[in-house]
């Protein structure tokens, strides 16, 4: 008798610590659609091929990590503008954008209008041969390795002496052929972009130029 009622009394902690779980994610997701509900922030149900924008806070890192910029600032896969507000936070420097979705880039034109120090480009960043920057800081595409492809073709756009911020697959193509390429590596906490609608495992990485 005192076992059956040990384990439903297991079972009802399980089943509580269960629902408060559950509470928690809806709490959150919540709040997530609520933000997306807010007039001021640009629409985010939009369809364009693996747009997972970058959390605020990670893009608040990525472009302290950044650090002081004296020349331009390229974005490549500039997505919904997520990262362009986190560097005009911090810097009033002059910025490319670059988006290849005509979708993402819609809603891009009306928030760069009074921005004249910012330029969009709607093409394919692989495709763009666009001269040297300063500092570049991007969330490229995961999907089928094209992340590592990205961020090696960024790193040919950097000035000497320049700092590039990227996000990352944390696979094993990324740490064979990005790793050994960067100043820094850093593995994001699990679930870093889980309000983004993906669990994905996210490295944080640098690369900086040498001045030769």
């Amino acid at each position: 008798m005192r076992e059956s009622q040990h384990a439903g009394r297991l079972r009802l902690r399980h089943l509580r610590e269960s629902t408060e779980a559950i509470g928690e994610d809806m709490a959150q997701e919540a709040k997530r659609f609520h933000d997306l509900a807010r007039e001021d922030r640009a629409p985010k149900a939009v369809s364009a091929f693996n747009l997972f924008q970058t959390p605020s806070e990670v893009a608040a890192r990525m472009v302290e990590q950044l650090g002081s910029v004296d020349g331009p600032i390229l974005e490549p896969s500039a997505g919904l503008g997520r990262l362009y507000r986190a560097i005009r936070e911090q810097h009033s420097n002059p910025v490319t954008l670059v988006e290849v979705a005509s979708q993402c880039c819609a809603e891009l034109y009306r928030e760069l209008e009074s921005d004249r120090a910012a330029t969009l480009l709607q093409r394919d960043f692989l495709e763009c041969e666009l001269g040297k920057f300063s500092g570049i800081v991007m969330n490229p595409p995961f999907k089928m390795g094209r992340d590592v492809k990205h961020i090696k073709h960024a790193i040919e756009h950097l000035a000497p002496g320049g700092k590039l911020v990227a996000l990352c697959f944390n696979g094993s193509r990324q740490n064979k052929q990005l790793r050994p390429l960067a100043s820094s590596w850093e593995v994001l906490p699990a679930g870093s972009f889980k309000s983004e609608g993906t669990r994905v495992d996210v490295v944080l990485m640098t690369y900086e130029k040498g001045l030769k």
